[in-house]
This record gives structure tokens, sequence and C-alpha cells, in this order.
């Protein structure tokens, strides 16, 4: 398992501003599983 930063981005139609959500998360190079990681 590996340990990466990602971001979701949230656009609103009729705005110019957008919503990026950034957090960390393990990833498995193997095989599709994926969860997010807990706060420290």
């Amino acid at each position: 398992m590996q340990r990466r930063e990602a971001a979701t981005v949230t656009r609103i139609p009729g705005f110019t501003e957008v919503q990026e959500k950034k957090f960390e998360e393990w990833v498995c190079p193997d095989c599709d599983y994926f969860e997010e990681a807990a706060e420290e």
C-alpha cells in the first residue's frame, strides 16, 4: 500500500469559483483498492 495526496474539485455552474478538497489516501498499486487515510 502506498499513501498519496489527492484532491476533488467541485465546480458550481454559474459561478467562477471552484472548491477544492485535498486529502490523503492509501492506494494499492497491485489492485484497484483504496481508502481515505485517517487524520493524525
